[in-house]
């Protein structure tokens, strides 16, 4: 059950959410003194981390965020970063991978393996994140498996303190994506991906065929719904400025739930400084999309996603394309997209 202790409930006022937060963790939230707060945290830990501007943290966990109440997550820690993992169904998979250099102070020392990865429920984590409605310091803490998750957050001399219980779970799936051949792989600009994604948003559609093949088209989406059908095409040819990258063995037709697809466009409009996204498709038509987003310093880290692909007619789209009787087209003219829009 959740606690909520201030001892000045008019310095800051507690954020609604925590208190939808049971069983699996509590937060105790209490405005305390600057002064005191060092004294009482003077204990070495497993790990510790600390970063002056939460805003950037996070926000990356909140892409992961898919359940708008419980949603267990699984850090595991390294001398190199954090990684964090959210699963969905056992079909999507969703990780993001922070750097230790976007932290101010860093700090990994003993303990074993399992005490280097914990489970808590991710919403608990980000009410606590977003108790100032400002940027704050945070430092987090964590002592070993069975431990609670600790949290200090600072804004303008107010101090709170969050515990959040530690839960068993399964640890992630592994979706032995590297186990199969690597079929397909193109790096893209981000900003035609998220144009791409906002255009499938078609009332009706359930799924999304995503096509990549060594010549025409290359590399396209199509979505078809009610009363309208989507393909959006990207050329890859000397006045084209949408790859970076583009390397294909033969021609892959897969599906993947419309749902799934939009969870991983999430994050393009949530981080901003979102450069470049990587796309691979294996033998068995599983997906990997892969963000690399830049901290205001220039570190790169990454958000990875892992789509199992649906079963079924993989080219039922390319039947309905011909089945409807006016086209619409659209080039960028910037060496960009391919847009065509057909109604029945």
């Amino acid at each position: 059950e959740c606690i909520a202790v201030d001892s000045n409930p008019m310095a800051s006022p507690r954020q609604e959410g925590a208190n939808d937060t049971r069983n699996e963790s509590t937060a105790m939230h209490s405005q305390i003194s600057s002064s005191s707060s060092k004294d009482s945290k003077s204990s070495s830990f497993v790990f510790s981390c600390k970063v002056t501007d939460s805003e950037y943290f996070t926000t990356i966990l909140s892409v992961l965020q898919m359940e708008k109440d419980k949603q267990g997550a699984v850090f595991m820690i390294a001398d190199e970063g954090i990684k964090v993992t959210i699963e969905k169904d056992k079909i999507l998979q969703a990780s993001a991978y922070m750097k230790s250099n976007i932290f101010q102070e860093y700090k990994l020392s003993g303990g074993d393996e399992k005490d280097r990865e914990f489970r808590i429920d991710l919403t608990t984590m980000l009410d606590c994140l977003r108790i100032f409605s400002s940027s704050c310091y945070v430092t987090m803490t964590y002592n070993g498996y069975g431990e609670d998750v600790h949290l200090i957050l600072e804004n303008k001399g107010v101090i709170t303190e969050c515990a959040i219980r530690t839960v068993q779970g399964p640890r992630p799936v592994d979706f032995n994506f590297r186990k199969s051949m690597l079929l397909n792989q193109a790096c893209l600009k981000s900003k035609y991906l998220q144009d791409c994604f906002s255009e499938l948003d078609i009332p009706g559609t359930s799924s999304v065929q995503i096509v990549m093949a060594p010549s025409e088209p290359f590399m396209s989406f199509r979505a078809g719904g009610d009363s309208m059908f989507c393909r959006i095409d990207f050329p890859n040819d000397e006045l084209s400025e949408v790859f970076e990258h583009f390397q294909c063995q033969e021609y892959c037709s897969n599906r993947y739930n419309i749902g799934l697809i939009q969870m991983c466009a999430k994050s393009l409009t949530k981080m901003p400084k979102t450069d470049t996204t990587m796309i691979q498709m294996n033998a068995m038509g599983m997906l990997k999309l892969q963000h690399i987003v830049r901290d205001r310093n220039g570190s790169t880290n990454f958000i990875s996603y892992l789509i199992v692909p649906e079963e079924g007619d993989d080219d039922e789209y390319e039947d309905q394309e011909e089945d409807h009787s006016l086209g619409n087209n659209y080039n960028d003219g910037g060496g960009g997209l391919s847009f065509s829009l057909n109604l029945t």
